[in-house]
C-alpha cells in the first residue's frame, strides 16, 4: 500500500512540512491566521493535524511561506488530497466500531518501520488470538453487543495481516510484564493458547519478545502500557496510549522520547528473548495442563 493511500500519513506529511515552513521564516501561529484570514484554532488544529486543510487553502499558505520548488508543492498537494480522502485501513462496515484515533493508529501500523509496545496487563491487540481477543472484550468492555465484539475481533485479525503479513513487516519489540503471564484472561486454555501464539510469532515473523521480571524498578512502570511507532527512518515517530476510557495518538518529539527513554530501559532489564520465551513456554504449558487435569 502506498503511503500517499493513507490518510493519516498524508495529513501528518502535510501539517509537519507546514510546521516547518513556518518555524523557518520566524512565524506564529497567530501571523499566518492574520495573513490568510483565518482563525487561530484552525491554524493549531492543521498544525496538530486534527483537522484537513482544502487543496485551494494549501496552495495560498504555501506561496506565503516561500514553498515554491515544484516537486515539493506537488507532493504535499497530493497529501493533501488523500488526506481528505474517505479511505482507511478498515472498510465502511467496520469504521462505527472505530475512533478516529484507532483508525490513525490503524494506517501507521501499516506504515510502521518499527514497533515498540510495553504491556502491563494484556498481550496487544495485534497479537491476540481470536478466544483470547473475545475474553478482553468480554470481561472489559461490559457494554459492547455480541455484533460488535464480533466486528473488533474481525478488525484485529484483518489488523495483524496489514502489519505482520506485508511484503516488508516492521521490527515489532515486545515488553511483556512477567504478571501477565499468571493472569488468566478466559480461563487456563485461551490463556495458554494465547502464550503458544506468541510463541509462534516470535519464532515465524518479525516479533522480538522480552519478559520484564516483577522485580525490576516499579517506577519505570508506572507511564503504564503504550506503543511506539516509527513511521520512517529519519526520526519521525508517535506514541499511542489506552485504556478503558482514553486513549491518545502523540507525535509530541519530547513525550515520544520519554517513552522510549523507558522502553529501552526496561528493554535491558527484560530477560533475553531465548530466556523469555522459555518463561514463556512454560506458562503455557502449565495453564494447559491445568485445563486438561480440570476436565
Amino acid at each position: 500500500m502506498a503511503t500517499g493511500d493513507l490518510p493519516a500519513v498524508a495529513r501528518r506529511r502535510v501539517w509537519m512540512a507546514l510546521r516547518r515552513a513556518r518555524e523557518a521564516k520566524g512565524l506564529t501561529q497567530g501571523q499566518i491566521a492574520d495573513e490568510m484570514e483565518w482563525s487561530l484554532s484552525k491554524v493549531m488544529r492543521i498544525e496538530k493535524g486534527e483537522v484537513n486543510i482544502s487543496v485551494s487553502d494549501l496552495r495560498a499558505v504555501l506561496d506565503y511561506l516561500d514553498v515554491t520548488d515544484p516537486a515539493e508543492v506537488k507532493q504535499l498537494l497530493d497529501d493533501a488530497r488523500a488526506a481528505r480522502s474517505e479511505r482507511r485501513s478498515a472498510n465502511s462496515a467496520f469504521r462505527q466500531h472505530l475512533t478516529t484515533t484507532t483508525q490513525q493508529l490503524l494506517q501507521y501500523e501499516a506504515e510502521a518501520v518499527t514497533i515498540r509496545f510495553y504491556s502491563l496487563v494484556l498481550i496487544p491487540g495485534l497479537l491476540q488470538t481470536e478466544a483470547y481477543a473475545k475474553a478482553v472484550f468480554e470481561d472489559i468492555f461490559e457494554d459492547l453487543s455480541p455484533e460488535a465484539i464480533d466486528a473488533r475481533i474481525d478488525i484485529r485479525m484483518r489488523r495483524r495481516e496489514n502489519v505482520l503479513d506485508r511484503p516488508e513487516p516492521p521490527d515489532y519489540l515486545f515488553l511483556l510484564d512477567e504478571s501477565v503471564l499468571s493472569r488468566e484472561i478466559g480461563g487456563p486454555r485461551v490463556m495458554g493458547e494465547q502464550l503458544m501464539a506468541l510463541l509462534r510469532f516470535m519464532h515465524e515473523a518479525s516479533v522480538l519478545v522480552r519478559v520484564v521480571p516483577l522485580d525490576a524498578k516499579p517506577t519505570l512502570a508506572l507511564l503504564g502500557p503504550f506503543m511506539i511507532l516509527d513511521l520512517d527512518s529519519d526520526g519521525n515517530s508517535a506514541l499511542y496510549r489506552e485504556s478503558v476510557n482514553y486513549e491518545e495518538l502523540s507525535h509530541r518529539p519530547a513525550l515520544v522520547a520519554r517513552h522510549r527513554e523507558v522502553f529501552e530501559q526496561l528493554w535491558s532489564l527484560a530477560r533475553s528473548e531465548v530466556d523469555s520465551a522459555k518463561l514463556i513456554e512454560t506458562a503455557a504449558r502449565r495453564m494447559l495442563n491445568e485445563d486438561v487435569g480440570s476436565e
